[in-house]
């Protein structure tokens, strides 16, 4: 059994939106000012503290992408940590599409990301192309 919150009051749905308009500044609103994140990404694992430079790492993996389209994303909860995920095709200057998985773990406090754990697939070649975009 899932419980949904509405894409207003759920963290994960406002992270993930603030993500693909790519308001990196609204990104932060979503964080506490001193949110740990650490994550494991190629080429290895990253660990920092605080909004502006966790959203800061979010605008260097996304905001110079000529092109950013969600294909699936969700939010549920696993025990007492919410679980974020998302499947984004990006366009980079001079590289063909790529597609990209991120999944955070993250623990909350007053609707607001303490501390989030993700995981990484990396930018993965593309093989489904343009044609295949959905949104779910």
């Amino acid at each position: 059994m899932s419980t949904q919150r509405s894409s207003a009051t759920d963290p994960g749905a406002m992270f993930v939106a603030a993500l693909t308009e790519r308001e990196f500044g609204r990104l932060a609103d979503v964080l506490t000012p001193d949110v740990r994140m650490r994550a494991l990404i190629p080429p290895g694992p990253v660990e920092l503290s605080g909004a502006e430079p966790a959203a800061a790492k979010f605008a260097f993996w996304f905001g110079e992408s000529n092109g950013l389209e969600l294909v699936h994303s969700g939010s549920d909860e696993v025990g007492d940590r919410l679980h974020v995920f998302y499947r984004l095709r990006v366009k980079r200057p001079g590289d063909p599409w790529k597609v990209i998985e991120q999944h955070l773990f993250c623990a909350l406090d007053e609707g607001r990301i303490t501390a989030l754990d993700l995981v990484c697939s990396g930018f993965r070649p593309d093989s489904a192309g343009a044609a295949s975009k959905s949104v779910s």
